[in-house]
């Protein structure tokens, strides 16, 4: 869950209109921030907390078994999206794939749909691949993941296409959002301490700093639960002054598996809430039975 919006899509074509259209794709995805149409403008780097230290990848295995997550998306209590993300471990690499449907409604105003498929070894992903319905329109963005870059391609069925290369500071690893979910499940931190990591929306790169706010009970439909809550914020690297910092609090089971079970955050277009409402351990969805 959490492994989404589809990210920062960039000035490709009408970014207001993709907006309106795309509300349940952008929270699908808006683990860590939300995206807003962006400009070729100066690096501006964030004025980072000083005490905050790099996440490092976690070996724990409970964060690389075979699992699919369900969550219901909402917007101010109206129905946005329903997601569905599936982990799979391989010999070779573990892939986690994420469909999100747009409620009727939304459909009904904007035709709109997508996936996201990441390819990772270890939590580090390798190749991240975002396909978005936008109408009649249907965009895709591939990103290669490497210690201190990445590339990314972009293209929306024929009109436009685009190709870039990215640097990543102190020759860090970028995430995409499906395996910064996976990174923030497995990382143990003291009450207080904060952290950072860097993640690619799209073709930008943001700088994410997260606090453990300490354990919390959350109330669920069933019964009130221990969480572990974290609260972050996201800052794109490349800023223009209108884009604000993007925060975000996530909800992590208190057992040794950290399942995510409720996430708020900002969104271009207001506050959005994930829940939880199913989760299944087995290697039939991985096996394609």
């Amino acid at each position: 869950m959490g492994v989404s919006p589809f990210g920062e899509m960039g000035r490709f074509h009408d970014c207001a209109g993709f907006l309106r259209g795309h509300p349940a794709l952008r929270a699908g995805l808006a683990l860590l921030t939300a995206a807003a149409c962006t400009h070729d403008v100066r690096l501006e780097a964030p004025q980072p907390n000083v005490r905050a230290q790099p996440i490092a990848l976690s070996s724990s295995p409970d964060t690389a078994r075979p699992e699919v997550l369900q969550a219901d998306i909402a917007m101010l209590g109206l129905p946005l999206a329903h997601l569905e993300s599936t982990v799979c471990p391989g010999r070779d690499a573990t892939t986690i794939a994420t469909h999100v449907d747009s409620a009727a409604l939304i459909n009904a105003l904007h035709r709109s749909g997508g996936d996201a498929r990441t390819e990772l070894t270890g939590l580090a992903a390798l190749r991240s691949e975002f396909h978005i319905q936008d109408g009649d329109l249907l965009r895709h963005y591939e990103t290669e993941h490497r210690p201190g870059s990445f590339d990314y391609e972009y293209d929306n069925g024929g009109d436009a296409r685009r190709t870039g290369h990215g640097a990543v500071p102190e020759e860090a690893f970028p995430y995409d959002l499906q395996s910064a979910l996976l990174l923030l499940r497995g990382w143990r931190p003291r009450l207080g301490e904060t952290g950072f990591f860097y993640v690619v929306l799209g073709r930008r790169l943001w700088r994410t700093e997260v606090t453990y706010a300490g354990p919390q009970m959350l109330q669920t439909s069933r019964t009130p639960r221990l969480t572990h809550r974290l609260d972050g914020v996201s800052v794109r690297l490349w800023q223009p002054s209108e884009i604000e910092p993007r925060h975000f609090s996530l909800w992590l089971s208190e057992d040794a598996e950290r399942v995510p079970l409720r996430m708020v955050a900002d969104a271009s277009f207001g506050e959005v809430t994930l829940t939880l409402t199913g989760r299944r351990q087995n290697d039939v969805a991985c096996s394609g039975e």
